[in-house]
């Protein structure tokens, strides 16, 4: 599943001078092709972070909503999102989901599945150095306007999470609509960010800073990935 063209020595040599890196056409052009394709399709849901609770919501749960109970909601997302605590964006995640009959989502759990194979899972720690890799936890994510992930770190000391991933699946991301994965360093002050882009990979050790910053108004598109994390077998 993995593109067999990329040096993987070289990669890794990359990868280890910081923990980091974005590799382009990871898929081969056909798998990135029809994952495009396919993730438009997704029964996607709203996963936000109110009343200091992380929250999921279907679609037709938020449709319900009035417009003042949508504009207190809104207002509780940005109380938080001022303090630097908080995230809004749609998620398809995989461990609450059974695999479909339809073929092209069907497809889309097969690129995930592929991922936890013993093959993808030998290419990854050969990758990053790390020899405990042994499973994946993700999720599709799509980003539209007025979505975004705060600053934070996945270093959490009850999960098994070692390196976070997230494949891109956008094409024709323009930086000034936002959806930027921005790094910083341990005291906030920003790093670089690396923009959106199609059939690429950027993975970095979960010690790292970063965010998904707000995707503005004026956005003619949507911020789609496969996002999640190898883990500790």
């Amino acid at each position: 599943m993995i593109n067999p063209n990329l040096d993987l020595d070289a990669l890794s040599q990359a990868y280890r001078s910081d923990d980091r890196i974005r590799i382009n056409n990871i898929f081969s052009d056909e798998i990135a092709q029809r994952l495009h394709a396919c993730v438009e399709e997704l029964p996607f849901d709203y996963i936000l972070h109110a009343d200091g609770q992380n929250r999921v919501l279907s679609e037709a749960q938020m449709a319900a909503f009035s417009a003042e109970e949508k504009r207190a909601m809104q207002a509780k997302l940005w109380q938080g999102a001022a303090q630097g605590i908080g995230f809004l964006y749609c998620g398809y995640m995989m461990n609450r989901r059974e695999r479909p009959a339809n073929r092209d989502l069907a497809f889309l759990h097969d690129v995930y599945e592929g991922l936890q194979q013993e093959d993808a899972l030998a290419w990854f720690r050969r990758l990053t150095g790390i020899g405990e890799l042994g499973g994946v936890e993700g999720q599709y994510t799509r980003y539209t306007p007025g979505q975004f992930l705060t600053r934070h770190s996945d270093n959490i000391a009850q999960e098994k999470r070692l390196v976070a991933f997230v494949f891109g699946l956008t094409k024709q991301w323009h930086p000034d609509w936002g959806g930027l994965l921005q790094f910083y360093q341990q005291d906030g002050t920003p790093r670089d960010a690396w923009l959106p882009e199609f059939n690429t990979l950027s993975i970095f050790d979960v010690r790292h800073v970063h965010s998904v910053s707000y995707v503005t108004p004026f956005a003619a598109g949507k911020r789609h990935s496969l996002t999640g994390w190898f883990i500790r077998s």
